[in-house]
């Protein structure tokens, strides 16, 4: 049986995002992508 993550749809608290099983993807890393390919 395949366990299924909630969406954090109107969750703001990343506390409880992350103790109570919901889905999480974390984009930091595309902040150093977006910064280098800036343009004016």
């Amino acid at each position: 049986m395949e366990i299924r993550k909630k969406l954090p749809i109107g969750v703001e608290d990343f506390e409880e995002i992350r103790t109570e099983g919901f889905y999480y993807v974390d984009k930091t890393a595309m902040i150093k992508d977006l910064l280098n390919s800036w343009e004016r």
